[in-house]
């Protein structure tokens, strides 16, 4: 079955219980969040941009981001006692010393560990920017970066 692809740009996200390849493309210090309830086949995900909320109110941040795909995956079905988590990105590219990318991961883990959801993989930190794929029907995620591709 060859599935839909929908991408997110930055601060964008996604819920839907329809088979979707959802993309973040050129992770660097964002954070792609994918969050999956894997009985009732519901996914959500966001391509997050900060830690903090700079961004009041958007899905730039990790916390609204986290809370709304929370929300609308209950809305239409979802139980949290089934959701799953992968989070990719959160490179630092430029070695600037602001660990942006490090907040973001921290912010998002922190958010993840306090719901009491499940954090199903991860591929974190670096120095190299990712592409993330995640497929709504069986909760697979595949990552690309600099020429190799694999699975978390």
């Amino acid at each position: 079955m060859k599935l839909f692809e929908h991408a997110l740009n930055l601060g964008d996200m996604i819920v839907t219980n329809e088979p979707t390849n959802i993309a973040c493309y050129g992770l660097g210090s964002c954070v792609g969040l994918f969050i999956y309830d894997r009985v009732n086949k519901i996914s959500g995900a966001a391509h997050v941009v900060l830690s903090d909320e700079l961004e009041k109110h958007t899905t730039y941040n990790a916390k609204t981001a986290f809370e709304k795909i929370i929300e609308e995956i209950e809305k239409i079905g979802g139980n949290k006692n089934a959701l799953r988590a992968k989070i990719v990105g959160g490179a630092n590219l430029f070695n600037t010393g602001f660990k942006t990318g490090e907040n973001n991961v921290k912010a998002l883990k922190k958010l993840i560990l306090d719901n009491k959801i499940y954090l199903a993989g991860q591929d974190t930190g670096g120095s190299k920017s990712r592409t993330a794929r995640f497929n709504t029907i069986n909760g697979n995620l595949s990552v690309s970066s600099q020429n190799l591709k694999y699975a978390i």
